[in-house]
């Protein structure tokens, strides 16, 4: 575990290279549209798995608590039909009218339910969530009505967002660095010169031999 701790940084700027990497595949490459879908779908199911326990261990309200974990169940569901039907079907699904459906349904499930949290006063709101879930229901909502769905920008709003997480994740990366770095330094001895002599024998000077001075003898 502190091995984890100490490497952490090196997970983080991986991470934030991936994140990079993937969005920037996404934007220039041929096949960008074709695995937009399993993008989202993983995203889903990520954000998902995060909610659940601490959610249910900080909520203090039973009806909310259980709104909640339906809501989760089914979005890690949409998360990973998003994931799997493309592997399984032909191409063609992320244009199709079943990811407009599924999408739309994720994002006013979303939107709705963190509002209804917020009315019931018993979870606390701010202004980045707000907008966030006020744009949710918005474009939940265009999905289920706008037939043709321009994949192109979701491929924009998914560089965007990789930008802006590689970034932070970069940076945070940075700064585990660096403290990595002086934590290290400080362990380092104060002087390079190491020592040949153990440190239980003790250290006897060497003296120049003085020759005994003879009498002199006079006859």
């Amino acid at each position: 575990m502190n091995a984890i701790k100490s490497y952490g940084w090196l997970l983080k700027v991986t991470g934030a290279a991936l994140i990079l990497g993937l969005a920037i595949f996404l934007e220039i490459s041929d096949d960008g549209e074709s695995i937009v879908s399993i993008f989202i779908g993983f995203a889903i199911v990520m954000y998902s798995i995060v909610r659940l326990v601490p959610f249910v261990k900080t909520q203090k309200s039973d009806l909310i608590k259980t709104i909640n974990i339906i809501e989760i169940t089914i979005d890690f569901a949409i998360g990973l039909a998003l994931v799997l039907i493309p592997l399984l079907t032909t191409a063609g699904f992320g244009s199709g009218d079943l990811f407009r459906y599924l999408l739309g349904t994720y994002l006013l499930l979303r939107g709705i339910v963190h509002f209804y949290s917020v009315s019931s006063h018993h979870e606390k709101n701010d202004i980045p969530m707000f907008i966030f879930h006020i744009a949710a229901i918005i474009v939940g909502t265009i999905l289920f009505y706008e037939s043709a769905l321009d994949l192109v920008i979701l491929i924009h709003i998914i560089l965007v967002l990789s930008i802006l997480s590689g970034g932070y994740l970069g940076y945070d990366g940075y700064k585990s660095y660096n403290s990595y770095r002086r934590q290290k330094t400080l362990t380092m001895p104060v002087s390079d010169e190491v020592s040949d002599v153990p440190v239980d024998e003790k250290v006897i000077p060497i003296m120049d031999e003085i020759e005994p001075e003879q009498d002199h003898i006079v006859s």
